[in-house]
């Protein structure tokens, strides 16, 4: 295999990220069309790097094939946030008039965040640094790029003096991962999505974790905003 390099994320990498995001999250499956797909990922990637402080990629090749960003108390946001938010806000108005006919699939896509402030609130662990997106090309997987990426945030937390983390993902992703790393489900709850137009069962997971624990090696991962 290539070798990976680990850098800090640029915008060169948007292109290839929104690829590993619909690859690892399936947005493909809320939302068909190439245009309104394409706007979708645009508005979560955007979103992720607007609340993010930390981003990470790693390149094979000269493409990402592995993300994580993630969110530190106290420290500054990632710079373009302008830029990020003015993309956000373009193609959040352009989907919504794109995929009127859609609607309902991009309604749900977005509930997510509904789903997400509940499970704060009911949490039974600090939610204060959050490990924002996380992802890797499936090529890649079973190599340890997750890990790597996994193990830079975590020694990123330290050197600022944090400790206690947290995470979203759901049962579409490997979120076995996590347990491995030492992190424990601290919120769930059920909801019911439609995917390929067919309604199907989704547990969504609020997972907590210290910067402190160790863990063993492993791979896939997949972790949402």
């Amino acid at each position: 295999m290539t070798q990976i390099q680990y850098r800090p994320y640029q915008e060169r990498d948007a292109d290839a990220v929104k690829a590993i995001i619909n690859q690892a999250f399936t947005i493909d499956r809320f939302v068909g069309k190439p245009r309104l797909l394409n706007g979708a990922l645009e508005v979560y990637l955007r979103g992720c790097l607007l609340k993010s402080t930390y981003a990470q990629v790693a390149v094979r090749d000269g493409r990402a094939v592995g993300i994580l960003m993630g969110r530190v108390t106290g420290q500054e946001h990632l710079p373009g946030r302008l830029g990020n938010r003015l993309r956000s806000w373009w193609h959040t108005a352009t989907t919504a008039a794109l995929g009127i006919t859609e609607y309902q699939s991009l309604v749900q896509l977005f509930a997510f965040d509904a789903v997400y402030a509940n499970l704060r609130r009911t949490a039974t662990a600090p939610t204060t640094d959050e490990l924002t997106l996380f992802a890797v090309d499936a090529s890649t997987r079973g190599h340890g790029v997750g890990k790597t990426l996994y193990d830079g945030y975590l020694a990123h937390l330290r050197a600022h003096g944090r400790d206690d983390f947290y995470l979203y993902t759901d049962t579409r992703c490997t979120y076995g991962f996590y347990e491995k790393q030492g992190m424990t489900r601290a919120a769930e709850q059920d909801m019911t999505i439609r995917l390929d137009g067919k309604p199907e069962n989704l547990g969504v997971f609020l997972y907590a974790g210290n910067a402190g624990h160790g863990a063993e090696p492993t791979a896939s991962v997949g972790g949402r905003a």
